[in-house]
């Protein structure tokens, strides 16, 4: 399995024009997305994008709200005193942030027509975010596979607008990011897992070993796998004690 940022070199080494981009991707078999590397932060434009996904697929999680995630870059920097505003022309809008570092990013025509920025009050580089869709109810030690699709929707919505023409033609080409086959995407667990399995009422499957990796926290599911439904869960062995 290549990693995301070698089969990107390989692609841009191929050059820019269209044709010889569509070769290298018929190179390709597959793709894994590590979640761990969150991206920067994106224009207002961007995450207005990621709503319109939210609000497009929302029957993958209907009981669930859109939230982000705000994420510190190293484990050194603390989200205490974090402000986050999204900042225009004539656009000063600031966006609460929750003790859990989750906040909603508000809708506003003004800030969308101004191209406005998200600016947080951290030098650049200091905290990354991602998608934090979580059904009610669900239990502490489970996701809800449908809150994960829209995740997944809701991060390609977003970082698509920045990508260049060979990453959209990479990822088109092999069904898109969040429902081929091919592609991987890596998901983070709430703290170090020694395994996970596979639920949705009498089907019950345990993932490999091999499905679970970065420490213990990352693990891998079918997002594309239809014959799972969205409330299927996935069901994690927490590795060791709390704490």
């Amino acid at each position: 399995m290549m990693k995301f940022t070698l089969l990107i070199a390989m692609m841009l080494a191929a050059g820019n024009a269209p044709a010889q981009e569509a070769e290298a991707v018929k190179e390709v078999e597959t793709v894994q997305i590590n979640a761990l590397r969150d991206p920067d932060f994106k224009t207002y434009r961007a995450f207005v994008a990621g709503l319109d996904a939210f609000e497009a697929k929302q029957s993958l999680a209907p009981a669930a709200a859109l939230r982000f995630l705000l994420r510190p870059s190293t484990p050194d920097i603390s989200i205490e005193g974090v402000t986050i505003r999204v900042a225009g022309n004539d656009t000063n809008i600031g966006v609460p942030l929750a003790a859990d570092g989750t906040f909603a990013m508000p809708r506003d025509q003004a800030a969308l027509d101004e191209d406005a920025e998200i600016i947080l009050n951290r030098k650049k580089g200091s905290f990354r975010w991602r998608p934090s869709i979580r059904t009610p109810d669900v239990p502490a030690n489970a996701r809800r596979l449908g809150d994960l699709r829209l995740e997944c929707a809701v991060r390609w919505a977003v970082e698509r607008k920045d990508l260049s023409f060979a990453r959209r033609t990479l990822f088109m080409a092999l069904g898109g990011p969040c429902t081929s086959k091919r592609v991987y995407l890596v998901q983070l667990a709430p703290r170090a897992i020694a395994g996970y399995r596979m639920v949705a009422g009498e089907r019950s499957e345990t993932a490999p070993a091999t499905a679970v990796g970065g420490g213990g926290r990352t693990y891998v599911v079918p997002l594309h796998d239809e014959s799972w439904p969205d409330d299927a869960l996935v069901e994690f062995e927490f590795a060791g004690p709390v704490g």
